[in-house]
């Protein structure tokens, strides 16, 4: 609306533009009012804007864990990146809910951990799945002691497990143990 090729640096007083929304504010819609400007050449009217605060982005990673076949799982965990204003896991409306299908039985190998769940109606929130990796469990095969007299065929040899989880034994193996 300026004639005669002013401009704002023409008013008697300058325009200012102020919202009461500041860095911690909350996502959502704000007005910024307009207001101060002056000058006896122009009727001045003031119209309000709006500041519009979007999410910001935040990342919740199940971590990844190991266990030993038979074990129970280990206590699932996650990490999160992207926090701000001070904010913390303490801070979101709903906490994550983390899950595997690997259980105490569950064979070697990788199981996904799955993260999901969490709200706070300042982040937008997206997720990173985990593994949990199952190792073999130790297993002792030891043979037996056993004698005989010089020039006497040998023995029959025996071997002892130590380590069977689940109540597992010798014939749940692959493959039998043999001594000689």
């Amino acid at each position: 609306g300026f004639v005669l090729g002013e401009g704002a640096v023409d008013l008697d007083l300058s325009a200012a533009a102020s919202t009461v929304a500041s860095v911690t504010s909350s996502s959502g819609v704000y007005p910024i009012v307009a207001s101060g400007a002056s000058d006896s050449n122009y009727e001045i009217t003031h119209v309000d804007g709006t500041l519009t605060i979007g999410k910001t982005s935040l990342v919740l990673s199940a971590d990844d864990k190991t266990k030993t076949y038979g074990d129970t799982n280990p206590a699932l965990s996650y990490s999160v990146s992207g926090f701000v204003n001070g904010d913390e896991v303490g801070d979101l409306d709903t906490a994550p809910v983390l899950l595997t299908n690997a259980s105490t039985s569950s064979e070697v190998g990788d199981y996904g951990i799955s993260i999901s769940g969490a709200l706070n109606s300042n982040y937008l929130i997206s997720y990173v799945e985990g593994a949990l990796s199952v190792t073999p469990a130790p297993l002792q095969v030891t043979a037996q002691d056993a004698s005989r007299n010089y020039g006497s065929a040998n023995p029959s040899f025996d071997v002892v497990y130590s380590g069977f989880v689940l109540g597992e034994g010798a014939v749940d193996l692959d493959l039998s143990a043999a001594a000689s």
